[in-house]
Protein backbone atom coordinates (compact mmCIF):
# COMPACT_ATOMS: atom_id res chain seq x y z
CA UNK A 1 0.00 0.00 0.00
CA UNK A 2 1.60 3.24 -1.15
CA UNK A 3 1.64 6.31 1.07
CA UNK A 4 1.19 10.00 0.40
CA UNK A 5 3.75 12.19 2.19
CA UNK A 6 3.02 15.47 3.98
CA UNK A 7 5.47 17.80 5.69
CA UNK A 8 3.56 19.61 8.43
CA UNK A 9 4.88 22.64 10.31
CA UNK A 10 4.18 22.39 14.05
CA UNK A 11 5.57 24.80 16.65
CA UNK A 12 8.75 25.46 14.66
CA UNK A 13 9.31 21.79 13.77
CA UNK A 14 8.73 20.07 10.44
CA UNK A 15 6.91 16.77 10.91
CA UNK A 16 7.11 14.00 8.32
CA UNK A 17 3.70 12.34 7.87
CA UNK A 18 2.75 9.22 5.90
CA UNK A 19 -0.90 8.85 4.88
CA UNK A 20 -2.28 5.49 3.80
CA UNK A 21 -5.77 6.21 2.52
CA UNK A 22 -8.32 4.21 0.53
CA UNK A 23 -11.48 5.94 -0.61
CA UNK A 24 -13.66 3.03 0.46
CA UNK A 25 -12.36 3.09 4.06
CA UNK A 26 -14.65 5.07 6.34
CA UNK A 27 -12.42 5.41 9.40
CA UNK A 28 -8.85 6.65 10.03
CA UNK A 29 -6.36 5.88 12.82
CA UNK A 30 -3.38 7.99 13.89
CA UNK A 31 -0.44 5.92 15.16
CA UNK A 32 1.92 7.05 17.94
CA UNK A 33 5.44 5.59 18.02
CA UNK A 34 7.41 4.32 20.98
CA UNK A 35 10.80 5.67 22.06
CA UNK A 36 13.20 6.47 19.18
CA UNK A 37 10.97 4.48 16.82
CA UNK A 38 9.84 5.57 13.35
CA UNK A 39 6.89 5.06 11.04
CA UNK A 40 8.35 1.67 10.09
CA UNK A 41 7.07 0.36 13.44
CA UNK A 42 3.54 0.34 12.06
CA UNK A 43 4.10 -1.16 8.62
CA UNK A 44 2.61 -4.49 9.77
CA UNK A 45 -0.60 -2.76 10.85
CA UNK A 46 -0.84 -0.89 7.55
CA UNK A 47 -0.21 -4.07 5.58
CA UNK A 48 -2.78 -6.20 7.37
CA UNK A 49 -5.47 -3.64 8.27
CA UNK A 50 -5.10 -1.17 5.40
CA UNK A 51 -8.02 -2.64 3.47
CA UNK A 52 -10.36 -1.69 6.31
CA UNK A 53 -8.76 1.34 7.93
CA UNK A 54 -6.88 4.46 6.81
CA UNK A 55 -3.66 5.28 8.63
CA UNK A 56 -1.71 8.40 9.59
CA UNK A 57 1.89 7.75 10.63
CA UNK A 58 4.42 10.38 11.68
CA UNK A 59 7.99 10.79 12.91
CA UNK A 60 9.03 13.10 15.73
CA UNK A 61 11.50 15.86 14.74
CA UNK A 62 14.67 14.07 15.80
CA UNK A 63 14.18 10.80 13.95
CA UNK A 64 13.04 9.03 10.78
CA UNK A 65 11.71 11.11 7.91
CA UNK A 66 11.48 14.26 10.06
CA UNK A 67 15.14 14.30 11.08
CA UNK A 68 16.64 15.91 7.96
CA UNK A 69 14.08 18.74 8.12
CA UNK A 70 14.94 19.78 11.69
CA UNK A 71 18.51 20.97 11.98
CA UNK A 72 20.29 22.42 14.98
CA UNK A 73 20.56 21.44 18.62
CA UNK A 74 17.37 20.87 20.60
CA UNK A 75 15.71 18.47 23.03
CA UNK A 76 12.10 17.54 22.44
CA UNK A 77 10.16 17.42 25.71
CA UNK A 78 7.18 15.22 26.47
CA UNK A 79 5.02 18.35 26.52
CA UNK A 80 6.15 19.16 22.98
CA UNK A 81 5.37 15.60 21.88
CA UNK A 82 1.85 16.02 23.22
CA UNK A 83 1.50 19.38 21.45
CA UNK A 84 2.61 17.87 18.13
CA UNK A 85 0.17 14.98 18.50
CA UNK A 86 -2.73 17.31 19.34
CA UNK A 87 -1.93 19.47 16.30
CA UNK A 88 -1.90 16.44 13.99
CA UNK A 89 -5.18 15.18 15.44
CA UNK A 90 -6.79 18.57 14.87
CA UNK A 91 -5.31 18.76 11.36
CA UNK A 92 -6.26 15.27 10.11
CA UNK A 93 -9.32 14.55 12.30
CA UNK A 94 -8.71 10.79 12.76
CA UNK A 95 -11.38 8.64 14.38
CA UNK A 96 -9.04 6.33 16.30
CA UNK A 97 -5.70 6.61 18.09
CA UNK A 98 -3.23 3.75 18.52
CA UNK A 99 0.00 3.98 20.52
CA UNK A 100 2.78 1.54 21.37
CA UNK A 101 5.16 1.46 24.33
CA UNK A 102 6.21 4.93 25.55
CA UNK A 103 4.10 6.56 22.89
CA UNK A 104 1.34 5.79 25.38
CA UNK A 105 2.31 8.74 27.54
CA UNK A 106 1.82 11.34 24.78
CA UNK A 107 -1.35 9.51 23.71
CA UNK A 108 -2.95 9.64 27.17
CA UNK A 109 -1.92 13.25 27.78
CA UNK A 110 -3.40 14.22 24.40
CA UNK A 111 -6.63 12.33 25.15
CA UNK A 112 -6.94 14.29 28.40
CA UNK A 113 -7.52 17.35 26.17
CA UNK A 114 -10.59 15.52 24.81
CA UNK A 115 -9.90 15.88 21.06
CA UNK A 116 -13.40 15.72 19.53
CA UNK A 117 -12.61 13.55 16.50
CA UNK A 118 -11.21 10.60 18.49
CA UNK A 119 -13.91 7.99 19.07
CA UNK A 120 -11.74 5.27 20.62
CA UNK A 121 -8.09 4.58 21.48
CA UNK A 122 -5.89 1.51 21.83
CA UNK A 123 -2.84 1.88 24.10
CA UNK A 124 -0.32 -0.93 23.63
CA UNK A 125 2.46 -2.07 25.98
CA UNK A 126 2.23 0.89 28.34
CA UNK A 127 1.52 1.79 31.94
CA UNK A 128 2.27 4.87 34.03
CA UNK A 129 3.27 2.42 36.77
CA UNK A 130 6.92 1.35 36.58
CA UNK A 131 7.36 -2.12 38.01
CA UNK A 132 10.73 -3.33 39.33
CA UNK A 133 11.93 -4.96 36.06
CA UNK A 134 11.13 -1.79 34.08
CA UNK A 135 12.76 0.53 36.60
CA UNK A 136 15.90 -1.61 36.74
CA UNK A 137 16.03 -1.78 32.94
CA UNK A 138 15.72 2.00 32.61
CA UNK A 139 18.42 2.69 35.20
CA UNK A 140 20.84 0.35 33.43
CA UNK A 141 19.93 1.94 30.08
CA UNK A 142 20.52 5.40 31.54
CA UNK A 143 24.07 4.58 32.62
CA UNK A 144 24.90 3.05 29.23
CA UNK A 145 23.42 6.03 27.36
CA UNK A 146 25.36 8.53 29.47
CA UNK A 147 28.57 6.63 28.68
CA UNK A 148 27.56 6.49 24.98
CA UNK A 149 27.81 2.70 25.01
CA UNK A 150 25.10 2.27 22.41
CA UNK A 151 26.02 -1.24 21.32
CA UNK A 152 25.74 -2.32 24.94
CA UNK A 153 22.45 -0.41 25.17
CA UNK A 154 21.15 -2.28 22.14
CA UNK A 155 22.14 -5.61 23.68
CA UNK A 156 20.39 -4.62 26.91
CA UNK A 157 17.21 -3.70 25.06
CA UNK A 158 17.23 -6.93 23.07
CA UNK A 159 17.76 -9.00 26.23
CA UNK A 160 15.10 -7.19 28.26
CA UNK A 161 12.05 -5.69 26.50
CA UNK A 162 13.12 -7.39 23.25
CA UNK A 163 13.54 -10.78 24.88
CA UNK A 164 11.11 -12.52 22.51
CA UNK A 165 12.11 -10.79 19.28
CA UNK A 166 13.43 -12.91 16.40
CA UNK A 167 17.16 -12.67 15.70
CA UNK A 168 16.76 -10.54 12.57
CA UNK A 169 14.80 -7.86 14.47
CA UNK A 170 17.36 -7.88 17.27
CA UNK A 171 20.07 -7.31 14.66
CA UNK A 172 18.13 -4.34 13.21
CA UNK A 173 17.67 -2.89 16.72
CA UNK A 174 21.37 -3.20 17.46
CA UNK A 175 22.34 -1.59 14.17
CA UNK A 176 19.89 1.29 14.73
CA UNK A 177 20.89 2.06 18.32
CA UNK A 178 24.62 1.69 17.74
CA UNK A 179 24.56 4.37 15.02
CA UNK A 180 22.76 7.13 16.93
CA UNK A 181 24.16 10.58 16.25
CA UNK A 182 24.85 13.22 18.92
CA UNK A 183 21.36 14.70 18.80
CA UNK A 184 19.68 11.32 19.05
CA UNK A 185 22.04 10.39 21.88
CA UNK A 186 21.03 13.50 23.84
CA UNK A 187 17.36 12.79 23.14
CA UNK A 188 17.76 9.18 24.32
CA UNK A 189 19.30 10.31 27.62
CA UNK A 190 16.58 12.93 28.12
CA UNK A 191 13.85 10.42 27.26
CA UNK A 192 15.09 7.85 29.78
CA UNK A 193 15.15 10.47 32.54
CA UNK A 194 11.62 11.57 31.65
CA UNK A 195 10.32 8.01 31.74
CA UNK A 196 11.87 7.48 35.17
CA UNK A 197 10.10 10.65 36.34
CA UNK A 198 6.77 9.34 35.03
CA UNK A 199 6.98 6.48 37.51
CA UNK A 200 7.25 8.97 40.37
CA UNK A 201 4.30 11.13 39.31
CA UNK A 202 0.59 11.00 40.06
CA UNK A 203 -1.47 11.55 36.90
CA UNK A 204 -4.87 10.83 38.43
CA UNK A 205 -6.25 14.34 37.94
CA UNK A 206 -5.15 14.37 34.29
CA UNK A 207 -6.35 10.86 33.46
CA UNK A 208 -9.75 11.52 34.97
CA UNK A 209 -10.33 14.13 32.24
CA UNK A 210 -10.21 11.47 29.52
CA UNK A 211 -13.67 10.82 28.07
CA UNK A 212 -12.58 8.70 25.11
CA UNK A 213 -13.08 4.92 25.55
CA UNK A 214 -9.65 3.31 25.83
CA UNK A 215 -8.53 -0.29 25.43
CA UNK A 216 -5.18 -1.15 27.01
CA UNK A 217 -3.45 -3.97 25.15
CA UNK A 218 -0.55 -5.85 26.76
CA UNK A 219 1.36 -9.03 25.98
CA UNK A 220 0.85 -11.94 28.33
CA UNK A 221 4.63 -12.54 28.49
CA UNK A 222 5.64 -8.86 28.84
CA UNK A 223 7.64 -8.59 32.06
CA UNK A 224 8.18 -4.81 31.84
CA UNK A 225 4.67 -3.53 31.07
CA UNK A 226 2.60 -6.55 32.07
CA UNK A 227 -1.21 -6.61 32.01
CA UNK A 228 -1.21 -6.21 35.81
CA UNK A 229 0.61 -2.86 35.51
CA UNK A 230 -1.86 -1.54 32.95
CA UNK A 231 -4.76 -2.53 35.20
CA UNK A 232 -3.51 -0.11 37.86
CA UNK A 233 -5.06 2.61 35.67
CA UNK A 234 -8.51 1.04 35.94
CA UNK A 235 -9.76 3.44 38.61
CA UNK A 236 -8.18 6.54 37.03
CA UNK A 237 -9.76 6.46 33.56
CA UNK A 238 -13.56 6.49 33.39
CA UNK A 239 -14.01 4.38 30.24
CA UNK A 240 -11.33 1.73 29.90
CA UNK A 241 -10.98 -1.98 29.30
CA UNK A 242 -8.08 -4.39 29.03
CA UNK A 243 -6.98 -6.98 26.49
CA UNK A 244 -4.15 -9.50 26.76
CA UNK A 245 -2.36 -10.74 23.63
CA UNK A 246 -1.51 -14.42 23.93
CA UNK A 247 2.07 -15.47 23.09
CA UNK A 248 3.24 -11.83 23.02
CA UNK A 249 5.88 -9.96 24.98
CA UNK A 250 6.49 -6.19 24.84
CA UNK A 251 6.69 -5.93 21.03
CA UNK A 252 3.21 -7.17 20.37
CA UNK A 253 3.11 -7.83 16.63
CA UNK A 254 6.69 -8.52 15.54
CA UNK A 255 7.75 -11.31 17.89
CA UNK A 256 5.99 -14.26 16.27
CA UNK A 257 3.17 -15.01 13.88
CA UNK A 258 0.72 -16.19 16.55
CA UNK A 259 1.10 -12.97 18.57
CA UNK A 260 0.82 -10.88 15.41
CA UNK A 261 -2.42 -12.59 14.36
CA UNK A 262 -3.83 -12.25 17.87
CA UNK A 263 -3.08 -8.51 17.87
CA UNK A 264 -4.63 -7.93 14.44
CA UNK A 265 -7.76 -9.80 15.54
CA UNK A 266 -7.92 -7.72 18.72
CA UNK A 267 -7.57 -4.42 16.84
CA UNK A 268 -10.31 -5.44 14.42
CA UNK A 269 -12.58 -6.16 17.39
CA UNK A 270 -11.66 -2.95 19.22
CA UNK A 271 -12.37 -0.71 16.21
CA UNK A 272 -15.17 -2.86 14.77
CA UNK A 273 -13.59 -3.22 11.34
CA UNK A 274 -13.74 -6.17 8.96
Amino acid sequence: MKSDIDLVEVNGYTIYVEKYFKEENKKTAIMVNGALSTTTSFRNCVKHLGNSLNFILFDLPFTGGSKKHNKGSYILTKEEEVSILLFLIEHYRPHFLVSVSWGGYAALMALAHQPPSIEKAAIGSFSTHLNDPMREYLLRAKYLAVDKKFEDLAVLMNNEVGKYLPKVIKYINKKHLSTLDEREYEQACFHINQVLEIGNSDYSDTLEKITTPIVFINGEKDEHTPPSSARKLENSIPKCEFKVIKEAGHFLDIENRVAHNNLMTTLREVFAIA
